[in-house]
C-alpha cells in the first residue's frame, strides 16, 4: 500500500461519530490558511506530520477493540489522493463505520469517496460570497474556494446519508445572526441532518493575534443557535462549547 502524510490516531473519542466511540484519524496539509485554526502544525505539515504506510494506519485500527467507528479528519484529508486509498482500505479491511470530516474544497475526490461512508461531516465557514475568502484566509482566491464549496454542497444534496455541516463562531470574523442564517438555508437546501455551531478557543491559532481574542459566550452561541433552529425546524441542530459541551437547540414550545 501507499504511503500517507499522517500526524497520529486518537484511539479512543466519544464526540467525532455520533453516538458511537470511535478512532480519530489525523492526516496533514490543507488549502485553507483560517488565521483561527488551532491545527497550525497539520496545515503546513509540521510537527508530529510524517509519512507512514497506510497499511500500518488499518492494523493500528484493527488491533483497537472496543471501537465501532473511525473519522478520518486533518487538517484536509482529502488534500492528499492517497487518502481515497486509506478509505477504501478501512471500508474493506475492517467493519468499523467511517466518517470523514472535510472543509468542501476538493469535491471530485468528495465524489469519488462518498459510496463509501457512513456519515460525512463538512464545514460551512460563512456565506457563499467574498465573506468566504476572508474567513479562510484567502480572500484573493474567494471565487475559486466558493465555487468548489457550492460544487460540493451540490454533490450532497444527491446523499441520502447522515450528513452534517459546521460552522465555527469566531468574535468579529463569522458572528452576526445574519451570517448564520444565511448559512441555516443553505444547510437546509442541501438537506443536512444535522447541523453544529462549534466555539471558537484562543488555543495554538495559526496567527497568533487571535489568541488574544476571547471566545464567544454560550448566550451568544445559543442565541445564534435559535435563529440557525428557526430556519431548520426539522434538522437537529446543537452549539458546543468549552463551557457546556453539546447542547441541542430545540424549536420554541408551539413550532414544529
Amino acid at each position: 500500500m501507499s504511503k500517507i502524510n499522517f500526524a497520529g490516531i486518537v484511539d479512543h473519542s466519544t464526540i467525532d461519530y455520533p453516538e458511537k466511540l470511535s478512532a480519530v484519524v489525523y492526516l496533514c496539509g490543507c488549502p485553507y490558511r483560517c488565521p483561527w485554526c488551532q491545527n497550525a502544525e497539520l496545515v503546513f505539515n509540521e510537527g508530529n506530520c510524517k509519512p507512514i504506510g497506510i497499511d500500518r494506519i488499518i492494523d493500528q485500527l484493527n488491533e483497537n477493540f472496543l471501537i465501532q467507528a473511525v473519522c478520518v479528519t486533518g487538517g484536509e484529508p482529502l488534500m492528499q489522493k492517497e487518502t481515497i486509498e486509506l478509505l477504501r482500505g478501512i471500508k474493506s479491511e475492517t467493519d468499523l463505520l467511517l466518517k470523514i470530516d472535510t472543509n468542501g474544497y476538493f469535491p471530485e475526490r468528495l465524489k469519488e469517496v462518498l459510496p463509501l461512508l457512513d456519515f460525512f461531516t463538512t464545514d460551512v465557514k460563512a456565506p457563499l460570497s467574498e465573506r468566504y475568502g476572508e474567513v479562510v484566509g484567502l480572500p484573493d482566491r474567494w471565487e475559486k474556494i466558493v465555487d468548489r464549496v457550492e460544487r460540493t454542497l451540490n454533490i450532497l444534496k444527491k446523499w441520502n446519508h447522515q450528513k452534517e455541516a459546521r460552522t465555527t463562531i469566531v468574535p468579529d470574523m463569522i458572528d452576526k445572526k445574519e451570517e448564520i442564517i444565511e448559512i441555516a438555508k443553505l444547510v437546509d437546501d442541501v438537506g443536512f441532518t444535522l447541523y453544529t455551531l462549534q466555539q471558537f478557543r484562543a488555543e495554538r491559532t495559526l496567527d497568533p493575534e487571535y489568541e488574544k481574542i476571547q471566545s464567544p459566550s454560550p448566550e451568544l452561541m445559543r442565541e445564534l443557535g435559535r435563529a440557525a433552529k428557526e430556519h431548520l425546524p426539522k434538522t437537529k441542530v446543537q452549539i458546543v462549547t468549552q463551557q457546556n459541551g453539546f447542547e441541542e437547540i430545540r424549536c420554541k414550545e408551539g413550532e414544529i
